[in-house]
């Protein structure tokens, strides 16, 4: 993680349109009674209009220099408060209600989402994030639902607020930007009892083998159970398994909660820790290459 966070700048693109932000605002659910947490600030465009906005913001700024910066910039107003932290490994106090905007660094959006919504207490978050990240943790209607976006779904709605033009940028990104928010469910879609046990079963299918359902799943189902629910619940087994709805896929969880016996259930306990674990092993892999290939090109540099 060391090796990414000190790219952190080179993986910004900053806003520098202030009515334009104050746009996003408008188009957000945030308003004078709210906490907002702003992560990267940056040089505080998002921070100066959140701030006219909101009854508090308390902006974390991972750059030092930029920390210091802002908070010469804003020394003057009471409600906002500059962090210098790394938003990773800051703890946000879980008796409060808060909301989130922000431009996120893109390098780190999977490691700041992973957090964000795992936390207590979130009422909103808004998002300026690269639009295929997006669709990973949307799924449907947007993109046909993966793990990640099935992951979330029992708690979160994803919703494309606003998408930018490359010009709106400094510097103009290649990639296609897209302002996101993810909207707390007011009652999650399963019991809370019942997470760790959702959690494995996707992780187990996802990790399966196999084109079909039907083969990633013979592990778990019955050829009987699995044709009467397919029946009940109307997909064909032999349909890939990115073809299934979040509907179909709550109600296959409903069966296998129901009718699977325990002996099979044991078999799928921990799917997804040994997930997270075989990810942060590649992740591991990833950053070291990375790390030798910078090495190399800075070798190959020519002197100035």
């Amino acid at each position: 993680m060391n090796e990414q966070r000190a790219n952190i700048k080179d993986s910004q693109n900053f806003l520098h349109d202030e009515e334009l932000v104050s746009l996003l605002i408008s188009k957000s659910s945030l308003g004078r009674q709210d906490i907002v947490y702003e992560i990267g600030a940056g040089k505080g465009i998002i921070t100066k209009r959140l701030a006219a906005s909101c009854k508090r913001v308390i902006a974390i700024e991972f750059d030092a220099q930029m920390a210091q910066a802002l908070k010469l910039q804003f020394e003057s107003d009471p409600n906002v408060e500059i962090v210098c932290a790394d938003f990773l490994h800051y703890e946000i106090a879980e008796n409060e209600k808060y909301k989130l905007f922000s431009n996120i660094p893109f390098n780190i959006t999977a490691d700041i989402l992973s957090k964000v919504l795992a936390l207590e207490g979130i009422q909103d978050v808004y998002f300026i994030m690269q639009y295929e990240a997006f669709l990973k943790y949307s799924g449907m209607p947007y993109y046909s639902d993966c793990l990640k976006s099935l992951l979330y779904k029992p708690f979160y709605k994803a919703e494309l607020v606003y998408e930018f033009a490359p010009t709106d940028f400094t510097p103009a990104p290649k990639a296609r930007i897209i302002l996101a928010r993810f909207t707390p469910k007011t009652e999650a879609d399963i019991s809370l009892n019942e997470v760790a046990a959702y959690r494995d079963f996707l992780s187990f299918l996802f990790a399966a083998s196999g084109d079909r359902f039907s083969d990633r799943s013979k592990k778990i189902f019955s050829y009987e159970q699995l044709k009467r629910s397919a029946k009940t619940i109307g997909f064909p087994p032999s349909c890939a398994i990115g073809e299934l709805t979040y509907q179909q896929w709550l109600a296959i969880f409903e069966v296998y909660l129901k009718y699977v016996p325990s002996e099979k259930k044991a078999i799928i306990n921990g799917a997804y820790s040994r997930l997270l674990n075989t990810q942060d092993k590649l992740s591991k892999v990833h950053r070291n290459r990375n790390r030798e290939g910078g090495a190399t090109q800075i070798g190959k540099r020519k002197p100035k």
